[in-house]
């Protein structure tokens, strides 16, 4: 049912379709746009230094943490430096943050939206499993 990458991906194929969609974007190149979401994170300090150091610089933002993945809450702004960093147009950083906003409300019991100046990001934890190395 998972589209971009390994068996233990948290991106619903469905919840991409419905995405790219919604923000008139073509599902291959979203899901192209959240593998490199994912992996950016992992060539940045990597997802758990990264979860780590959100839970200590931000106010409460695990949701939920499984053996797959980090269900956080974090300040709108990390979304635009992470469109900056992986130059993605207005319309893909939509549908991107639109995916990790899905795939939160159907895996944990977070209000299907987040609170004002607040964002949903889904840290894949398999990401560094043996496929882009340790981080």
């Amino acid at each position: 049912m998972t589209t971009t990458g390994e068996d233990s991906d948290p991106f619903d194929a469905d919840v991409l379709a419905v995405a790219a969609r919604t923000h008139d974007v073509s599902e291959a190149d979203l899901s192209g746009a959240v593998a490199r979401h994912q992996e950016s994170v992992e060539a940045l300090p990597g997802v758990e230094n990264l979860a780590y150091e959100w839970r200590r610089q931000y106010e409460s933002p695990l949701l939920e943490r499984t053996s797959d993945a980090y269900y956080l809450v974090v300040p709108d702004r990390v979304w635009a430096e992470f469109g900056d960093a992986l130059g993605l147009s207005d319309a893909m950083l939509d549908a991107v943050r639109d995916v990790h906003r899905r795939t939160i409300e159907e895996r944990t019991d977070a209000p299907p939206d987040p609170p004002d100046r607040q964002a949903y990001v889904v840290l894949d934890r398999s990401v560094g499993d043996g496929a882009a190395g340790e981080g």
